[in-house]
């Protein structure tokens, strides 16, 4: 099967596409494999360009493509940046009647391809009365949602909080994993004890990177949004602190086992002084993923708070009261939006995802700018069967994706860089 002006058939073209979605694969690497498939009757393949041309123009279907008018909507939203001063606003939404007959019966989160990228906004000013404007413009298109999910970044909240002004019966939820991470910041920035812990803990990595015990060196740490992943250095230490110094022996290329328990106490010693606290740390971790877990794989309902209260009383002890208070004010709160008998959903995990996955395939780009890839977010809700991408690619042609880009972008920073380094060569003469 071949799309109408198109060279190359609609399978290679799925394959091409899949390859770049769902692999990760860069588009010269898409290239390549396609390569070690041709056949021998076929006597040429695909170009990175042209894979590039695809995803754009079927990523620009996706956008472009009427939405169905829905009193149920859910919209999930959230902003992305890359280098320059433009952000890119994205609103996925999903239906409420799908999560009460599908998700929520399945006790799981939402996967890409059961959102749909309602709006993708490329902007370089973010204000509250913006994003009230960009919401309103789409509930006239699509219909006023039922619930609006988001982190709590400041422009968002400004102009979600405007918008509910105007259309009152609309429901917003913070999502937990931000609201988590956020109650967990607050309670260990201010710890000095935490504070030295992760230096610490730093220090070692460096020291392991090159020794016998790599093995064991403490995880990396995220320079961003460090608070959303702690569990991995509490987890190390927890275990580290476990293992018997005879399975670290038999391990280690060291036939000494007395000279590896002095490494072991010059290189780990320090950890000792934190047990209590590792402890304690472990159990707000704890309480924490508890009340996640819980809110992504049952939703949040006005019985939400009840149970997680019913779950985590058997399992912290230490853990301080104005700590235990701000996640139980959270769920309340959160909570006593809902309508009585009613579930909603109550993470924006689904987005954030969407958001890791582009990102991954951005960061391929020669430089990081937000362009044309930012498209691929429509790609990741689509589903790319073959009557779908021919569809796409008979609707949209190059000419609409090349002023899409142009209107909505402007002259790129790749462009403008190469027009300033190639002045630079041609007037330039080297002694």
């Amino acid at each position: 099967m071949t799309a109408t002006g198109h060279h190359y058939s609609v399978q290679t073209i799925q394959k091409a596409v899949k390859q770049t979605i769902d692999s990760g694969n860069s588009l010269r690497g898409v290239e390549k494999n396609l390569k070690l498939d041709v056949s021998e009757e076929e006597v040429s393949t695909p170009s990175f360009s042209s894979v590039r041309n695809w995803l754009g123009r079927i990523g620009l279907y996706e956008l472009q493509r009427e939405k169905e008018e829905r009193t149920d909507w859910v919209f999930i939203i959230d902003l992305t940046v890359e280098l320059g001063k433009q952000k890119c606003l994205v609103i996925l939404g999903v239906s409420q009647e799908y999560l009460e007959s599908t998700v929520f019966p399945s006790q799981r989160g939402l996967k890409h391809n059961e959102v749909e990228l309602l709006a993708l906004e490329i902007m370089e000013s973010t204000r509250g009365e913006i994003i009230e404007q960009k919401l309103s413009e789409l509930t006239n298109i699509v219909g006023c949602p039922v619930q609006i999910i988001s982190d709590h970044g400041s422009d968002l909240e400004k102009g979600i909080k405007l918008y509910i002004q105007k259309f009152t019966s609309v429901i917003y939820t913070y999502d937990v994993t931000h609201a988590m991470a956020l109650i967990l910041k607050h309670e260990l920035a201010k710890s000095e004890k935490y504070q030295s812990f992760i230096q610490k803990c730093n220090q070692c990595r460096h020291q392991l990177q090159q020794t016998e015990l790599s093995f064991i060196s403490p995880p990396s740490q995220r320079s961003q949004c460090r608070y959303f992943n702690i569990e991995k250095l509490i987890n190390w230490a927890q275990r580290l602190l476990n293992c018997p110094i005879d399975t670290l022996f038999e391990l280690s290329s060291n036939s000494d086992q007395e000279a590896l328990n002095q490494i072991l106490i010059i290189k780990f010693g320090w950890l000792e002084e934190y047990i209590e606290e590792i402890s304690i740390w472990g159990q707000m971790v704890l309480m924490t993923r508890t009340l996640e877990t819980q809110l992504k794989r049952n939703g949040i309902s006005q019985q939400s708070n009840i149970e997680f209260e019913l779950q985590q009383c058997s399992t912290v002890n230490n853990v301080n009261s104005d700590f235990q208070n701000s996640i139980l004010e959270y769920i309340t709160n959160e909570s006593s939006q809902i309508p009585v008998g009613k579930t909603f959903l109550a993470t924006s995990d689904v987005i954030e995802s969407i958001f890791g996955k582009y990102k991954n395939l951005s960061s391929k780009s020669p430089i990081k700018q937000i362009g044309q890839m930012v498209l691929n977010i429509s790609l990741c809700t689509m589903n790319l069967a073959t009557f779908v991408i021919k569809q796409a690619l008979e609707n949209v042609r190059y000419v609409d994706l090349k002023n899409w880009c142009f209107q909505v972008f402007g002259q790129s920073t790749l462009s403008k860089r190469k027009i300033v380094f190639s002045v630079w060569d041609d007037d330039t003469e080297f002694a």
